[in-house]
């Protein structure tokens, strides 16, 4: 279990009513003082403290009633799965909404993403949103089922093109699916059902064509659990993003590139300040993944680190504002 070091939402709302309180009540006594048929009679001042009080009162309970019903509706799981070398991201709101990232490996012969799909969200099931960092057969694999076996209502893209034909399959599938689609740029935000999505890469003018470096960079938000997804850019992105943003912090990060040593920077780490760290990189892959380097800069921030190498398929449950719980499909 991981806390967040931070004031819940409920706790908030308490401070913010005692301030509210204290600054009407003193409101009260200057318009009493001023304004009031006897500005100097304690009974009145009492009574129309009281009416302030229980107005206040009143008000408050009906807003974190409805708090408390938006945190009891957004809360849910944010999966990411064992599809070896490769990437894949699921993320379920209780009330039903779901946002896929990425698609896993094209060669997977047992095409885990579709199995985890019908586990989780019901063969035939709706994705409101699925989002493809780029364009890599890593990333991309298995978008054409994906988009073919479920009910997929937008899909999102870099907009570089590939030469591959896993991308000009995927593309088929995306136009035959009847999915909208479209292409973030940097400081664009949208909200799908309670998930609040803020884009920050790519920039509105690209600077190369790689991939990788072109990767969509967004932080997901729900119930006040961050989370932030970097595709496979480098530490030259990272750099570029700290440049830009101010406020770059969240609570889990994927870590970027499998766990490349050229990305993952410890600035980034101090930048994004994360809770916990995911690397999703598959069992004696060709390139090394998770290379040393990010692994050591991990454990010298203190990051608590887990992988789908050593823990399979890693699943977080967003519980409260305040708290996340870890279920690991198995131990090291």
């Amino acid at each position: 279990m991981v806390r967040k070091k931070k004031l819940t939402k409920k706790q908030k709302q308490q401070r913010l009513q005692i301030v509210l309180t204290t600054l009407l009540l003193g409101v009260a006594f200057l318009m009493g003082l001023f304004f009031g048929d006897n500005p100097y009679d304690v009974k009145y001042f009492s009574k129309r403290a009281q009416e302030i009080t229980d107005d206040v009162t009143s008000v408050f309970s009906e807003l974190n009633h409805r708090i408390a019903g938006e945190e009891k509706s957004a809360e849910g799981t944010i999966r990411f799965f064992d599809v070896g070398q490769g990437s894949a991201t699921l993320m379920q709101a209780s009330d039903g909404t779901n946002i896929l990232i990425d698609t896993g490996r094209y060669d997977d012969p047992d095409k885990r993403i579709i199995k985890y799909l019908d586990q989780y969200i019901g063969t035939g099931g709706t994705i409101d949103l699925l989002i493809f960092t780029h364009n890599d057969a890593d990333h991309i694999g298995n978008g054409d089922l994906v988009l073919d076996y479920y009910n997929v209502k937008e899909v999102w893209m870099n907009g570089v093109d590939h030469t591959t034909v896993i991308y000009e399959d995927l593309l088929d599938a995306i136009e035959d699916s009847g999915a909208l689609y479209y292409e973030p740029k940097a400081q664009e935000e949208k909200t799908v059902g309670p998930f609040k999505i803020e884009v920050f890469s790519p920039f509105k003018k690209a600077v190369t064509e790689d991939q990788n470096e072109e990767s969509i960079v967004t932080r997901i938000t729900l119930n006040g659990i961050r989370t932030m997804v970097t595709g496979d850019v480098s530490s030259k992105v990272e750099t570029r993003l700290m440049e830009q943003y101010f406020d770059l912090v969240a609570d889990i990060l994927l870590v970027g590139h499998h766990g490349s040593k050229d990305s993952t920077s410890n600035e980034w780490l101090n930048a994004v300040n994360p809770q916990i760290a995911i690397v999703q990189a598959g069992a004696n892959n060709s390139y090394g993944h998770p290379h040393k380097e990010t692994l050591a800069r991990l454990e010298k921030q203190g990051v608590p680190l887990y992988n789908t190498i050593k823990n399979g398929t890693i699943s977080i449950q967003v519980n409260e504002s305040d708290k996340m719980d870890i279920e690991l499909e198995k131990s090291k």
